[in-house]
């Protein structure tokens, strides 16, 4: 954990899905990111003492799939509680992109629980639920055996070397 992330705060969505294919499931989440500029953020502190914001040229999105199905539901619950009430105490490491953590976790042959982190210095809460409508788009395509179109949020290709900007201090 990086000294940044223990100043900053979290935004975590936890969803029930059915008949995942977590593979899929994890391509459509970085064909969606893969479009969107603060997916690739990563924060430094500078000389100035101010956080300051890099765009990456790409930033890959690990999907961590983890698999319960041999544990009893009341098992599952309590883990789930206890893994999710470490990672809101836990920071993220933001001096690398993406800023985020996310996890799938299998929970019987048709269910599966997403547990989805990311910073919110970087984004608020809507546009959290955005991705999460864009990724849900996305997968649908994928499972058609398409390719998910770029959205409106699209930024510089992975050729365009990192940008930095400041866009002012970081509220702690």
């Amino acid at each position: 954990m990086s000294a940044i992330s223990e100043e900053l705060r979290t935004e975590q969505f936890v969803m029930s899905l059915r008949g995942i294919v977590p593979y899929v499931y994890e391509q459509a989440w970085q064909s969606v990111l893969d479009g969107t500029p603060l997916s690739r953020t990563a924060l430094h502190r500078g000389p100035d003492g101010l956080l300051h914001r890099t765009l990456r040229p790409e930033a890959r999105f690990r999907l961590q799939i983890v698999d319960w199905r041999a544990t009893r539901a009341e098992v599952q619950d309590a883990r789930l509680a206890e893994r999710l009430a470490g990672e809101s105490t836990t920071g993220l490491p933001l001096d690398r992109a993406p800023s985020m953590c996310a996890t799938l976790i299998r929970r019987s042959d048709r269910d599966w629980t997403f547990a989805w982190r990311y910073a919110r210095e970087l984004m608020d809460r809507r546009a959290g639920l955005r991705v999460l409508e864009e990724v849900t788009d996305s997968y649908a395509v994928l499972l058609r055996g398409g390719n998910p179109a770029r959205h409106a949020t699209a930024a510089p290709t992975a050729a365009a070397p990192p940008r930095t900007w400041t866009p002012g201090p970081v509220a702690r």
